[in-house]
């Protein structure tokens, strides 16, 4: 039986679980620290309601943004999927001829790694209670 794409993505460019775990550290860390600091200023400038939080959509996908930038000048053009596994590691453009050898279509990039970039590192979970609260915390002391 023939691998599968996604056994060939990972036999070709194999993803490294420590690395995989300490890249995703880093992104947690880099949108919990920045989103600390949005609510911050949020509160600073008085931000009350939908104001807010559209201060933090924008600062977030700013930061993400300058991240995904990051990665794409670091990978050399190829993006996220080099430091992020995407949807389920599977490599896009990989194509196996019927004589069993293995070509690359594509650019070699991982399915889907933008999304742990944009969406990932809690963007939507303790990101935003950490926003919330240097929001709530910053615009009660200054009132």
């Amino acid at each position: 039986m023939p691998p599968t794409s996604q056994e060939l993505s990972l036999l070709i460019n194999p993803l490294v679980p420590e690395s995989l775990q300490h890249n995703n550290r880093v992104l947690t860390q880099l949108h919990s620290l920045t989103s600390f600091l949005l609510g911050l200023t949020a509160g600073i400038l008085a931000l009350q309601s939908a104001t807010g939080f559209i201060f933090y959509l924008l600062g977030t996908i700013t930061v993400s943004g300058l991240f995904h930038a990051a990665l794409i000048y670091r990978s050399t053009g190829k993006g996220a999927g080099g430091f992020f596994p995407g949807a389920g590691g599977e490599i896009e453009g990989l194509v196996v001829r019927g004589d069993g050898i293995v070509k690359d279509a594509g650019r070699g990039t991982r399915k889907g790694a933008w999304r742990d970039v944009w969406f990932g590192g809690g963007v939507l979970g303790e990101a935003l209670s950490g926003f919330v609260l240097g929001w709530a915390g910053v615009g009660g002391v200054l009132r």
